[in-house]
């Protein structure tokens, strides 16, 4: 069942997904060549205005296309769980379980590759070597280094990536926790939901601020000055975060469902 309402996922997404992460290919092509071929250093102002302009639109697509599919990944969450479609999916035979897992790893996905190209759309616009992978490993060696460490192992290089995805898995499953925690509310279950957002938001900062207070009396001691976040530490937290944001969506979907 579980790959059933995984393919429906994808099904009901790529239509609107797949063009969007099309747009980044297309725009980051049009501003690379653009910028190769330095139209900036001639005196024609209508070539100079151009180049302006396409350097705007492929800043404003990344934000468009960036801040789109958050929106749209939320309102397909909370519309095909708790607004109309969800009538029609809680009375389907599925454990409750696998609707959270597929919606989450659906839009994880989603994120992931959406984030992954902005950033590679990035590295290629401004590597004039053209080595992006390389870029790439060394821009995640030097976020091992910056987290308090010299050992820059090819371990501590796979477990900051997979520290990273956990970080994001854990992010999705905020949203959906605080979708989940608005349903508890009779009216204004939007209005609720962002501000189960902002209070988990700020319990969020002053637990990174606790961590940071102890990192900084551990520095005194050993003589170490730096002030990153270890892959240990985001590894952690991120496992936490997505467990207890796990268990909150669960529980109101399978405890307190209100489609009222």
């Amino acid at each position: 069942m579980l790959g059933k309402l995984m393919k429906y996922e994808w099904k009901s997404t790529w239509k609107l997904l797949v063009p969007a992460n099309l747009l980044i290919v297309v725009m980051t092509i049009i501003a690379t060549i653009t910028v190769r071929l330095d139209v900036f250093d001639t005196d024609n102002e209508g070539i100079i205005f151009s180049a302006i302009i396409i350097i705007l639109t492929y800043v404003g697509s990344m934000f468009v296309v960036m801040i789109g599919t958050a929106i749209y990944l939320i309102h397909r969450f909370y519309t095909s769980t708790y607004g109309d479609q969800g009538y029609l999916l809680h009375t389907l035979p599925v454990d409750k379980h696998h609707i959270i897992i597929a919606k989450v790893l659906a839009s994880t996905a989603w994120v992931i590759v959406s984030t992954l190209l902005m950033y590679m759309s990035i590295l290629i616009l401004f590597n004039e070597e053209g080595d992006i992978f390389s870029r790439m490993i060394d821009n995640v060696k030097s976020s091992v280094m910056w987290s308090g460490t010299d050992d820059v192992s090819a371990f501590a290089v796979i477990m900051t990536l997979i520290a990273g995805m956990v970080v994001m898995f854990a992010r999705v499953l905020k949203v959906t926790a605080c979708i989940s925690l608005g349903q508890l509310s009779n009216n204004h279950k939007l209005l609720s939901a962002f501000g189960f957002y902002f209070l988990i938001y700020i319990i969020q900062q002053i637990v990174n601020g606790i961590y940071y207070v102890i990192l900084g009396y551990i520095n005194t001691i050993t003589g170490d000055w730096y002030y990153g976040t270890t892959w240990e530490y985001s590894l952690l937290t991120g496992l936490v975060y997505s467990v207890a944001f796990y268990l909150i969506t669960w529980h109101i979907m399978e405890r307190k469902l209100n489609l009222d």
